[in-house]
């Protein structure tokens, strides 16, 4: 199983200016979502995503274009890189280094070309410009595609993301703004956002016994 097909959730973290991008990444997991990812231009991206991989978090990175820039994700224990658009060498060099590869796809013929690239999964971006409608019509032709749509999602859409198909639902600024949390009230406002995203997404999986 791929890691988009392991969770419903993921949370995304981009900052234009440098701050405490560990602290983030640990408010989000504290809130519930197991499954995330820095963007490669945000300030400390890659250390932090080392610490992270180290002390058991599963961390991807994103905004991946180039196959260099594979590499330095992988020296920092990422298990999988996202990427605006697809690039071929990106998924090529993700696989030869043993992670996975989410290309950026908007049409159906994007998300062709990606499947045969053999991506793991594909990121539909920017989702808003469709909706969950655009996500429900995908799934026709492309019923075993992992779909993870990112990009202008509000948190109270996620469960219509998800009943449309969604594989796994990105946020992004929903769950921790624009700029980097200073203040121990900025980091519990991340974890109270993303509690609400579990709970809109179905919850925790061990808050439902089998």
């Amino acid at each position: 199983m791929t890691l988009i097909r392991s969770a419903k959730l993921l949370a995304i973290v981009r900052f234009r200016d440098p701050g405490d991008v560990l602290g983030a990444l640990e408010a989000l997991a504290g809130g519930g979502i197991e499954l995330l990812e820095v963007t490669i231009d945000t300030p400390g991206a890659l250390e932090a995503v080392e610490r992270a991989t180290r002390a058991g978090r599963r961390v991807g990175v994103g905004t991946v274009v180039t196959s260099d820039q594979v590499r330095r994700c992988a020296d920092a224990g990422a298990p999988f890189v996202v990427s605006p658009g697809l690039v071929r060498d990106v998924v090529d060099t993700a696989h030869m280094l043993g992670m996975e590869a989410v290309p950026g796809v908007l049409t159906p013929t994007e998300l062709l070309h990606a499947e045969a690239a053999g991506a793991d999964a594909v990121k539909l971006f920017p989702a808003s410009l469709g909706g969950p409608a655009y996500i429900r019509a995908l799934r026709g032709p492309f019923p075993n595609t992992a779909i993870l749509p990112t990009g202008g999602i509000r948190i109270d859409e996620v469960a219509s993301y998800l009943e449309a198909g969604a594989t796994c639902v990105g946020l992004g600024s929903q769950l921790v703004g624009h700029t980097p949390p200073r203040t121990r009230e900025d980091f519990d406002r991340i974890a109270a956002r993303t509690a609400s995203a579990v709970d809109a997404a179905g919850g925790r999986p061990d808050e439902h016994p089998s």
